[in-house]
């Protein structure tokens, strides 16, 4: 991994959620690990098993076994789900996850596209009753609580299939079902993998020191006050797609930080720049 990618982690529950998703992103094994699977576009898949406790367990992996040890940006947790009113193969992108033994819950920051959006409900054991309108799993709370210390709030994101429902139980769920149904979902979930991966980015970039930053630093002497401005800054000409403009400033070789710092502000407060044509 170099220093302008980043990791997007899927994380299944079942096999059969799996197979689809290593065809489509070509994702092999990982050497000495089970059931972790990596691409060479920097995506990784975590088949976990069933239920929390499989969850925490096949996290540890992720640690050892030769796997990356770059910090991991994005989660995405993708699996099927019995919900009391939505259609078998409907998606959902979860709002609010809980866990039904501890009563506990969070809410992820919307940053996905889908048509239905709700509650995820995390239970021990498969829901026959479907008592709320919500999605019930066996995953989700742990996989947020675990990835949680892994990466930021707004990059961890749950996606639920419809597998079961009221007119549909769980006992009519097979692994094709399964495999249709992930692969009716597919353009979406390479949609929601594809939006991870933009803003994953956007954020490694404004964590680090901007090249630009790391350009004036060698040539200017900066105190420790106008390196904290000019770093700032520079960050928010990255955030608003200005770095033409900010390419042009570092151009015209300041001789002192003060100045500098002057000329960037006053830019900020100018409208963006017209690419030549």
């Amino acid at each position: 991994m170099n220093s302008k990618s980043v990791l997007v982690n899927l994380v299944v529950a079942l096999p059969a959620e799996s197979k689809p998703l290593r065809k489509w992103f070509q994702l092999k094994p990982v050497r000495h690990t089970k059931n972790v699977y990596q691409s060479e576009e920097e995506l990784r898949l975590l088949v976990t098993g069933m239920g929390r406790n499989n969850v925490k367990q096949s996290f540890g992996r992720l640690g050892s076994g030769g796997t990356s040890s770059q910090f991991s940006l994005a989660w995405l947790n993708v699996g099927i789900a019995g919900h009391r009113e939505l259609p078998v193969g409907e998606t959902m992108i979860a709002n609010k996850i809980s866990c039904a033994e501890s009563a506990k819950s969070v809410f992820p920051t919307p940053v996905l596209s889908g048509k239905n959006y709700g509650e995820v409900i995390t239970v021990d054991e498969p829901e026959l009753d479907y008592p709320q309108n919500a999605a019930y799993d066996m995953e989700a709370s742990a996989f947020w609580n675990i990835a949680s210390s892994n990466g930021a709030l707004d990059l961890i994101q749950c996606c639920k299939l419809v597998s079961d429902n009221p007119c549909h139980g769980v006992e009519n769920i097979t692994t094709e079902l399964i495999e249709e149904i992930f692969h009716a979902a597919s353009e979406e979930i390479r949609q929601h993998v594809d939006i991870l991966r933009e803003l994953a980015l956007k954020q490694q970039q404004l964590a680090s020191d901007p090249i630009p930053y790391l350009e004036i630093a060698s040539r200017i002497h900066l105190s420790v006050n106008q390196a904290r401005q000019v770093r700032r800054l520079c960050q928010r000409f990255i955030a608003l797609n200005r770095v033409r403009e900010l390419e042009n400033l570092l151009d015209v070789r300041y001789k002192k930080g003060r100045d500098f710092i002057h000329a960037l502000h006053k830019a900020l407060q100018s409208p963006c720049e017209k690419a030549a044509e």
